[in-house]
């Protein structure tokens, strides 16, 4: 599904991958968005949608980079988490949240 963004988004920076089975020091609900949490994962601090989680564990493998992005930029949506999707943009994955996307 193609998706167009209607602002700018800046991200929080890069992150690498974090394998299946990476331990997860959850820290906080996060307050702006249902589902997710605040959380360390070797030692980066970051946020995991709450069923990536069992035993203080991932379940799957995850990186939680944002995209850089303009507006009016199409990308093509992977998946839904809560209020966030993890996107493509030619080479580029990475997550952004709904609120700036819009269907084309």
């Amino acid at each position: 599904m193609k998706l167009v963004t209607v602002e700018a988004h800046q991200g929080e920076g890069q992150f690498p991958l974090f394998p299946k089975g990476s331990e997860v020091k959850v820290l906080a609900e996060c307050p702006n968005y249902q589902g997710w949490l605040n959380a360390k994962i070797a030692n980066y601090q970051t946020y995991v949608p709450k069923h990536f989680i069992q035993q203080n564990q991932l379940v799957i493998d995850y990186n939680p980079t944002e995209l850089v992005i303009a507006e009016n930029e199409v990308v093509e949506l992977i998946e839904l988490h809560y209020e966030w999707a993890l996107v493509q943009q030619d080479s580029q994955i990475g997550w952004l949240p709904c609120k700036i996307l819009k269907s084309l």
